[in-house]
């Protein structure tokens, strides 16, 4: 997946998908096939602003743009309904977790075959080990 600074990562939906789709050389038609959208027309409409982007077809945009999906969607709700959004971060997500981090603890779930495990973690100077007992 591409790397942006987080100083110079696009802000909105249209941003975030033109920015990417330009790096990976994709057509508007391309991008409309690969999600789903039935007419390339739509894809101009959702950049032009007149029409929202489907939250229904992010996890194909995340897909097809090598990009995170939670992340274009938390992006999307923020977009149409920002009430929603943080309703959902409060229930869903109140660790705010970055990706790393969700990685980290999927990664120990795997390793401890989904068991529920306490985690020691030690800390050096300049490493942080996780120990799973």
């Amino acid at each position: 997946m591409p790397t942006t600074s987080a100083t110079t990562l696009p802000t909105t939906l249209v941003e975030r998908m033109e920015a990417q789709q330009a790096a990976l050389g994709l057509s508007d038609h391309d991008l409309s096939a690969s999600v789903g959208l039935e007419r390339e027309i739509t894809l101009k409409l959702i950049k032009a602003g007149t029409l929202k982007f489907p939250i229904s077809k992010i996890p194909a945009l995340a897909a097809v743009l090598q990009l995170d999906a939670a992340e274009l969607l938390r992006v999307a709700l923020r977009e149409s309904d920002p009430a929603l959004a943080k309703l959902i971060v409060e229930t869903f997500d109140p660790l705010c977790l970055t990706a790393t981090e969700f990685a980290q603890v999927k990664h120990q779930r795997s390793l401890s075959g989904n068991a529920v495990r306490a985690p020691i973690t030690l800390q050096g100077e300049e490493v942080i080990a996780l120990v799973a007992a």
